[in-house]
């Protein structure tokens, strides 16, 4: 494989675990990115919906 498929693939990887997470509710998309000793999840409820509404934010001002 060459280092342009490659980079191909990743990209496409990485496309497609972000729409599947996106698709998820921000608790459950929590609660799966959710590690002991990590963040707590209620912070990370509370980062995932603001990242989202500042993506959104940003698609509506494109």
């Amino acid at each position: 494989m060459t280092r342009d498929e490659a980079t191909t693939v990743a990209a496409r990887m990485l496309a497609e675990m972000r729409a599947r997470r996106d698709a998820l509710s921000p608790e459950d998309a929590a609660r799966e990115a959710h590690r002991p000793g990590g963040m707590p999840l209620e912070q990370r409820i509370t980062l995932i919906r603001q990242q989202r509404d500042e993506a959104r934010q940003q698609g509506a001002a494109a």
